[in-house]
């Protein structure tokens, strides 16, 4: 390790967050950063993008994740993972963030922290498991507002090695050992810059830019929640001289430098034993039982799953057999299919096999059949 004691365990890592936002806004551009985004998801696909389909079957993810343990941390209790979601026909979503120091995990936090009252209320059980002890799963959900009931440890990231999610930069798996003798840290200095980060620097601008094509009324509330009158801890009213209803210039921006400063404040305690583990991705799924429906796979820092995605994943519904049958000719019966309904027969359980792997589609897809469907 290059780095030893408390005092350079923070100081190197502040150097390198800096350096993310020292680079990002030395390569600022009038260039929409959205068009340089790419996904990596997919809906209703049993096993990771551009795995060959011959040796994926439904139900992979789950018994890939069968056989590994995480650690309750409302109450200590180990347990295989599987046990901890929904099997007899509900829907559950299965974050799989990175360490608890993280800055993605952090935000990605955030996000579904605002949308837990509506998984809720579709029934959807939520399961976040991180990277590291217990203790710093408490702090982090304490800083957060995560009910520590959903939240699960994995300190040796034996989760993201059964799904094989990106180790990160300059490792070959999320549990071999580093393939030199570098520090974690110097692997981790890259990444902030983009490389083997694909799409970090674009999502780093997109938080100063703004979008006027996006609402998240997320950040809003996170930043009422963390206000003092203090900067970077702002009244996020700061913002509404910019207009309202849109994701204003340096809105997320905020949010970002106010994650930076509560985790650089606690780092060692934060981040896993392992260092090795600092540039571990994530990934995100959907089961429906025990069919994977939907899952993402994170490339890099910041760049995890699109809300929208997991949500209309998380809540869509699943048509019966019967609920798909078509009327005989000439049926006036009211339970008739509507117009256009034979196109989409079997998408709704097929997902990217007909919209296309990470297919926003299938958020208008399914609120239409899911309207004709509470019709019938």
């Amino acid at each position: 390790m290059m780095c030893s004691g408390k005092s350079s365990a923070v100081v190197l890592p502040s150097v390198l967050l800096l350096a993310l936002c020292v680079t990002s806004n030395a390569f600022v551009s009038p260039v929409s950063p959205l068009a340089h985004l790419s996904k990596r998801a997919s809906i209703s696909a049993p096993a990771r993008r551009g795995a060959p389909t011959s040796q994926l079957r439904m139900g992979a993810e789950y018994d890939l994740l069968s056989g590994v343990d995480v650690v309750s941390v409302s109450n200590g209790q180990s347990m295989p993972l599987t046990k901890a979601w929904n099997k007899n026909g509900g829907k559950s979503l299965v974050v799989l963030l990175t360490h608890w120091g993280d800055l993605t995990c952090w935000e990605y936090a955030q996000k579904l922290r605002y949308s837990l009252p509506t998984l809720k209320e579709k029934g959807v059980q939520v399961t976040l498991v991180g990277i590291g002890g217990q203790e710093a799963a408490k702090e982090f959900a304490e800083s957060n507002g995560i009910p520590t009931e959903i939240l699960y440890t994995d300190t040796t990231a034996a989760c993201a090695g059964a799904l094989d999610l990106s180790p990160g930069f300059g490792r070959d798996s999320a549990q071999s050992p580093q393939a030199n003798a570098a520090s974690p840290y110097l692997r981790l200095l890259p990444m902030l810059l983009g490389v083997g980060s694909p799409g970090t620097l674009s999502k780093v601008i997109y938080g100063y830019f703004g979008d006027r094509n996006a609402n998240p009324e997320w950040i809003p509330a996170q930043l009422k929640r963390t206000q003092t009158g203090s900067f970077p801890y702002v009244d996020p009213a700061t913002f509404d001289t910019l207009g309202d209803g849109y994701l204003r210039p340096f809105e997320l921006a905020t949010v970002r430098l106010q994650n930076m400063v509560s985790v650089l404040s606690r780092w060692e305690a934060l981040t896993p034993d392992n260092k090795d583990l600092v540039v571990q991705q994530g990934g995100t799924l959907v089961f429906d039982g025990e069919e994977c429906t939907y899952r993402y796979d994170d490339k890099g820092i910041l760049v995890y799953a699109p809300l929208e995605e997991v949500l209309a994943a998380a809540t869509a519904w699943r048509l019966t057999d019967q609920a798909m049958r078509l009327p005989s000719q000439g049926s006036s019966s009211p339970n008739s299919q509507p117009p256009g309904a034979l196109a989409h027969r079997g998408r709704a359980r097929r997902g990217a096999e007909d919209l296309g792997a990470g297919s926003i589609g299938m958020v208008p897809m399914c609120a239409g059949v899911r309207a004709w469907y509470n019709s019938v």
